[in-house]
């Protein structure tokens, strides 16, 4: 017996039964159920109940056992001064109040409907699968399916905007400076993408924009990477960008940066940080203003996917490190870079910006929607237990459902693990 289940029972209310009485036998009538609590403190605020005769209003606490509660040590926490109701599923031990008063307390067994809980017995018993409704998920209405991974792709969505706020204050409120380091961080990838945010915040954007407009946007960053660093390299190209950065260092007065080292161990040459940081320059040399022109094509999914078709520059379509000649190649974004750029950077910035600004978000959920589905073993799995996946949002929702719910057992919280378990 999970307390979350517990949690949903009571916010659900599925109990058998009109009447209910406290472990004291006092008359229960129940207003108000509460809110459910996810930060610190009793479980649900806002409650309104009748205990024999008297409404009281405050707070609710659940739990499996009655004795959970001096367990988790709440009688010397304040928080938990205003409880009007101990609500568990197994009482074994009195609890008491502050002023030494029983505190009023009621048992959920024998009160949970018999289908609910046989249907959630069922289902967690399940240990050994991949997930635990994997054999039941034929049964649930694909209307409730859609609906929660709209739903949980949105919870995600919130997720990356605590990270996007954090730069957009670090950047001063700029937007395109936003859009600008959470491009790095996604164009550095795993290895290298904290290091590129935090080599690139070491200079004010203004100075980063100027080069976009100069076109010594390669000298600045990579100098900034701490890919200039070596001074034993006869390339005439390298000694040409490294000349240009002893400049905008001297000009900017950047004499006091701290040097990255980035990692080219663990990367394929095509993901080599000289490779992504050619192709980052490459976009903002296209196009100075990215944010602002991603806000004038809206949702115009064809339009945003041409705006990332570039190349590199001439050198780099032979090298993959400074120095060292390779067959020639374009080395032009492919198409499933751009459509992960558009899933974890260029969406989730728009809808900060436009929470920020009170704007509709649903254009950005009809854009998820027009992208592929993202292909890999997580996504596999859901699909030969039963899932229909046609696009990006969904693929999405699903790798934090089962990050989220599933991996947490947080099935009665999940819309799909509540249904079954009110089946008939």
């Amino acid at each position: 017996m999970k307390e979350t289940f517990l949690h949903w029972v009571w916010q659900q209310q599925l109990l058998n039964s009109t009447t209910l009485c406290t472990t004291e036998k006092e008359n229960i009538n129940i207003f108000r159920a509460g809110r459910l609590n996810t930060l610190q403190g009793p479980d649900f605020y806002e409650a309104l109940i009748e205990i024999n005769g008297q409404k009281w209003a405050g707070t609710v606490e659940v739990h499996v056992k009655s004795s959970d509660w001096y367990a988790h040590q709440h009688q010397q926490d304040e928080n938990y001064n205003n409880v009007i109701l101990h609500v568990v599923y197994e009482h074994d031990v009195d609890v008491y109040d502050k002023h030494n008063n029983t505190l009023a307390t009621l048992e959920l067994k024998g009160y949970i409907d018999p289908k609910v809980l046989l249907n959630y017995n069922e289902l967690m018993r399940n240990q050994n699968q991949w997930i635990f409704c994997e054999k039941k998920i034929n049964e649930i209405d694909a209307f409730i399916i859609q609906n929660w991974l709209e739903r949980v792709y949105v919870e995600r969505l919130e997720r990356k905007v605590a990270e996007i706020e954090i730069l957009y204050e670090k950047s001063n409120k700029d937007w395109e400076a936003t859009l600008f380091l959470m491009m790095s961080k996604y164009f550095g990838g795993n290895l290298n993408g904290i290091l590129f945010i935090e080599a690139f915040l070491q200079v004010d954007f203004s100075i980063i924009r100027k080069q976009m407009v100069n076109q010594n946007l390669t000298a600045l960053l990579f100098g900034l990477a701490g890919l200039l660093e070596k001074n034993d390299y006869e390339d005439p190209y390298y000694l040409q960008l490294q000349q240009e950065f002893l400049y905008l260092k001297q000009k900017y007065q950047l004499e006091s940066l701290v040097v990255p080292i980035v990692h080219f161990y663990g990367c394929r040459p095509p993901n080599f940080p000289t490779i992504r940081l050619a192709q980052l320059i490459g976009l903002y040399q296209k196009e100075h203003t990215l944010f602002a022109k991603l806000i004038s094509l809206g949702t115009s999914l064809k339009k945003d996917q041409d705006l990332f078709s570039v190349s590199v520059d001439l050198y780099w379509q032979e090298h993959y490190n400074f120095g060292k000649t390779s067959k020639k190649s374009p080395k032009k974004i492919s198409k499933r870079f751009m459509d992960l750029l558009l899933m974890n950077v260029v969406v989730p910035v728009l809808f900060f910006y436009a929470k920020t600004k009170g704007k509709d978000t649903a254009n950005l959920l009809d854009l998820m929607y027009g992208l592929a589905p993202e292909h890999n073993k997580v996504i596999e799995k859901f699909k030969a237990v039963g899932f229909s996946i046609s696009s990006a949002l969904e693929t999405q929702a699903l790798l934090t459902l089962k990050k989220e719910y599933c991996e947490k057992e947080r099935c009665p919280e999940c819309a799909i693990g509540a249904a079954y378990f009110k089946k008939g």
